[in-house]
């Protein structure tokens, strides 16, 4: 396997902001918009991104490869369907990548790269729980913000992976308001820690964060 195989985004960002059929797809499945299941017909698609058939065929076979499309015998394509076992593995996956990816931001990070999570995290704590789908995306930004600067980029492609992966199976799952009020503190917590180039504390809050999200998506899932 080579570096190739895994989403490695050149900014700052989960996904890519270039102008790519590619990264439309993506998106829009990440944002729920293109859902579990959906059968993903290229004309339909061509039509919607306003491009060719060719260009679409190839951003399906490139998603099916890194497991977000799968491609069935007399089926044609259709979004993965994202199954228990699966979305467990992804947050194990999650557990062990995101403490080795934290630690070096806590120790390197710049004061500009501080400020802007401070800018991320007021806008997520502006928000509403309705707005869920946005939420997830700024939540997003947070992490790889703070990931995207590690020199392992591979590991920073592992986890682009897998964060989009639960980004897509969850993109329709709602907050509650108590869920939503423990993830903003979650996020002030890891702040302050990283602010404070705190390790144990960033690590403490870290682990918490993403065994509360594990607890609340077990809890929803259908």
């Amino acid at each position: 396997m080579t570096i190739r195989d895994y989403i490695v985004p050149t900014d700052n960002k989960l996904i890519s902001e270039e102008d790519s059929i590619y990264t439309k797809i993506l998106g829009d499945i990440a944002k729920g918009h293109l859902v579990s299941g959906d059968r993903l017909v290229t004309t339909q698609l061509a039509k919607q991104y306003n491009t060719s058939i060719n260009p679409v065929r190839e951003a399906l076979k490139q998603l099916q490869g890194e497991g977000f499309v799968t491609v069935l015998p007399n089926s044609g394509s259709r979004v993965t369907k994202f199954e228990f076992h699966t979305m467990r593995d992804v947050f194990e996956i999650l557990e062990l990548l995101e403490p080795y990816l934290m630690e070096w931001f806590v120790n390197e990070h710049t004061n500009e790269q501080l400020d802007s999570l401070k800018g991320i995290l007021k806008q997520m704590s502006e928000m509403s729980p309705s707005d869920f789908v946005r939420y997830r995306e700024l939540d997003a930004d947070f992490h790889a913000l703070m990931y995207s600067h590690h020199y392992n980029k591979r590991a920073f492609g592992m986890w682009c992976k897998n964060r989009l992966m639960l980004q897509a199976f969850h993109a329709n799952l709602g907050f509650s308001a108590r869920r939503f009020e423990q993830s903003i503190a979650e996020h002030h917590e890891i702040l302050t820690g990283v602010e404070n180039r705190d390790v144990d504390a960033v690590m403490t809050t870290l682990n918490k964060h993403i065994d509360n999200s594990g607890q609340y998506w077990s809890k929803h899932f259908q």
